[in-house]
């Protein structure tokens, strides 16, 4: 077994069938020893930012999609502001806005999807979270996005939304559908809705959510439940993600039809 120590000729042999860079570098992809079909050399690059704050997740989308896709030509930047500065010279392609959690992808969608279109309207702004509800994703759409790819989607999919965004097409992720339907059926029909709320909660988060309407702080809601005030605290947070609300007055205004009775009161 040969044990000698890798040399920079060894290392640079190593890497050179792929590769790789991040913050102001771009890259363009590449197909030797992957078992891909090579680009034609005159076969247009499409330009492609990747946006997030966290920098391994990042590097490696770059280097999963240089690899993947010869076609295209990629930089990654911290945050839009960055993309901003660094990047005025760079020819507009697709932004990838990448965010985890729930406030990240709404500041994702609401401000930054509107500060790449307001800096670049040629751009196709694709969302790339970990949050799959529709309203979500239909919101990012509303805001200018073109697509929106969901962090348990393997390569090939998050590859194929691209092409799909690039050729001029619109992406979203098939499992949303279902609730897209709902979601409209919802609409047309306000008791089909109350109706969908009552199973969206467990038996004690309506029970959380009847003594929040009536007014209970956590402290007496835990009392009435006989549970820790900590876990009251967490039944509310999980409310509040359920229904897209930002506080207990939206609770109560939004679950009010899961309890006709208290209004007669």
């Amino acid at each position: 077994m040969n044990t000698s120590p890798m040399t920079n000729q060894d290392f640079e042999k190593t890497v050179s069938s792929s590769e790789f860079a991040s913050e102001d570098n771009s890259i363009s992809g590449s197909s030797k020893d992957q078992g891909l079909d090579a680009a034609p050399e005159n076969y247009p690059k499409t330009s492609v930012a990747v946006i997030d704050g966290n920098i391994l997740f990042r590097d490696c989308l770059v280097h999963c999609l240089a690899v993947a896709d010869p076609g295209l030509t990629l930089a990654s930047y911290r945050d839009v502001e960055h993309w901003h500065r660094t990047a005025p010279n760079v020819p507009v392609g697709i932004v990838l806005l990448c965010a985890t959690g729930l406030e990240p992808t709404r500041v994702a969608v609401r401000r930054n999807a509107a500060f790449v279109l307001r800096a670049a309207p040629a751009a196709q702004v694709i969302v790339v979270s970990d949050m799959e509800e529709a309203l979500e994703i239909v919101e990012a759409l509303e805001q200018g996005a073109r697509g929106y790819i969901s962090m348990s989607a393997n390569l090939d999919v998050a590859v194929a939304a691209i092409r799909l965004v690039r050729a001029g097409g619109i992406f979203v992720p098939a499992c949303s559908l279902a609730a897209f339907r709902s979601a409209a059926a919802s609409v047309s029909d306000p008791g089909a809705r109350d109706e969908q709320d009552q199973h969206l909660f467990t038996d004690r988060q309506l029970d959380v959510i009847r003594l929040l309407r009536q007014g209970e702080a956590n402290k007496r809601i835990a009392y009435s439940l006989n549970v820790g005030e900590c876990t009251v605290k967490v039944h509310v947070r999980n409310i509040m993600q359920k229904i897209k609300a930002r506080n207990r007055t939206e609770i109560a205004f939004l679950t009010k039809g899961l309890f006709p009775q208290l209004e007669l009161n």
